[in-house]
């Protein structure tokens, strides 16, 4: 899970990108909470594995997205978050917003932290729960690969199947 610590509120002539508040005070709707900090943060690639994100001021949850996107904002490769606010009936919502930020201090205001809201059924068809935003439990993948080599008749004929199948359209 995403977590993102918002500083204190702000306003500013708005920039090129339509923003002109950041951070968080009391009294602001969700809303205008995730305007003020859904934007332009320095994200690495495990936010594109994410499915929620938290807004946190002063150590407390303010806010709970559920990520419909990241995107590049700006030439520094920092990008915007935009999503669904999550509302009190959903759990992630139910446990976190109100509570305890559950990330400690940070210079860095991105963080991550894995959350059982997070997992996700293993992609090789076992069943069971991988961690957050992962496709396959670890060797799973594997699993999955050579259970589909099996079903076609072994090495030889999967890679007879694939060659004769596939063309770089795919």
């Amino acid at each position: 899970m995403l977590t993102i610590a918002l500083g204190a509120y702000q306003t500013f002539p708005e920039d090129e990108y339509g923003k002109s508040s950041a951070g968080w005070r009391p009294g602001l709707t969700d809303e205008e909470v995730l305007q003020a900090g859904r934007g332009r943060w320095r994200l690495g690639s495990r936010a594109d594995r994410e499915r929620y994100a938290l807004f946190t001021a002063m150590g407390i949850v303010v806010l709970a997205l559920e990520i419909g996107t990241i995107t590049a904002a700006d030439p520094d490769g920092r990008r915007t978050i935009d999503g669904m606010i999550l509302k009190p009936d959903h759990p992630v919502y139910a446990k976190y917003v109100g509570n305890p930020a559950p990330v400690g201090k940070s210079q860095n205001p991105v963080q991550y932290v894995d959350s059982p809201f997070d997992r996700s059924l293993c992609a090789c068809g076992c069943g069971a729960d991988t961690l957050s935003g992962r496709n396959f439990l670890a060797g799973h993948d594997q699993r999955a690969i050579h259970d589909r080599i099996t079903k076609v008749g072994g090495v030889i004929p999967f890679l007879h199947w694939f060659d004769k199948t596939w063309t770089e359209a795919n």
